[in-house]
């Protein structure tokens, strides 16, 4: 018998991770050039020109079976056979989950990370596919390839999310650190009762657009090591090796623009 890893409770300040001055250094540098080289509305159209490609990596991550061109062609309004339909809604529901966020991120109006935000996307994302989208679980929940536990009750997720997200809005960190931290948070508090990883990747996104950063997915060949770093981080809320992985994506993505 398994010693599962439970948390009731969890802080910001309980998370470990020291961030890299190189690393750090280098996104700032790259980030200056893509904000000084594109315009905001050239970075909209630059990050709603990336669809397909979001779409397909967040939604295969998760297991989805569509491949690329199939994602593709689904998204261009046409139906694709070999499927089950909770798959083909999947990429649909990402579809309008994605097209929501980056809307948001780019009103001239700055919206903070809010409990209503987090429901927001997760009910576009979840919508015909998971158990009460939109609204926190009330049940126990499991995560593949781990013993650690998430809180079971909604009183838990709730008393958790509303104590993490007043530390985090007033978190001194860089905000390619803050997306990532989030991103993190969403995924270990495991809020709903399916698609919580699709939303808190498009909760790093909107943090990382609305700061003009590009838009960064995360690939489907990193899949095995993604899924590494998010279980230790899980286990023993060491963050260090999931900053150097996204840090390290979010670096070459900015190099290639």
């Amino acid at each position: 018998m398994p010693d599962f890893i439970q948390r009731k409770n969890f802080l910001l300040k309980d998370l470990k991770y020291k961030a890299d001055e190189q690393i750090s250094r280098r996104i700032l540098e790259l980030q200056k050039k893509f904000n000084k080289k594109f315009s905001r509305e050239d970075q909209k159209k630059l990050a709603f020109s990336q669809k397909v490609d979001y779409v397909y990596n967040t939604t295969a991550l998760e297991g989805n079976t569509f491949n690329y061109a199939e994602t593709e062609t689904l998204l261009s309004g046409v139906t694709v056979g070999g499927h089950t339909i909770k798959e083909e809604n999947e990429i649909l529901n990402q579809k309008e989950a994605w097209e929501w966020t980056l809307s948001s991120a780019f009103q001239k109006s700055k919206i903070s990370i809010t409990e209503n935000l987090i429901k927001d996307i997760h009910w576009r994302v979840g919508k015909d596919t998971v158990v009460q989208p939109g609204q926190y679980r009330d049940g126990r929940v499991k995560i593949g390839g781990t013993d650690y536990l998430p809180p079971k009750t909604k009183l838990e997720i709730d008393n958790m999310l509303k104590i993490f997200l007043a530390d985090f809005n007033g978190l001194n960190e860089e905000i390619y650190l803050k997306a990532i931290i989030l991103h993190f948070v969403a995924a270990l508090i495991q809020p709903f009762y399916d698609g919580n990883k699709r939303t808190a990747r498009l909760l790093m996104n909107f943090i990382l657009l609305q700061n003009n950063y590009p838009l960064f997915s995360i690939p489907v060949k990193m899949r095995q090591e993604y899924i590494t770093a998010m279980i230790k981080g899980y286990e023993t809320l060491d963050i260090n090796d999931l900053i150097k992985l996204l840090s390290d994506l979010m670096i070459k993505k900015m190099e290639d623009m």
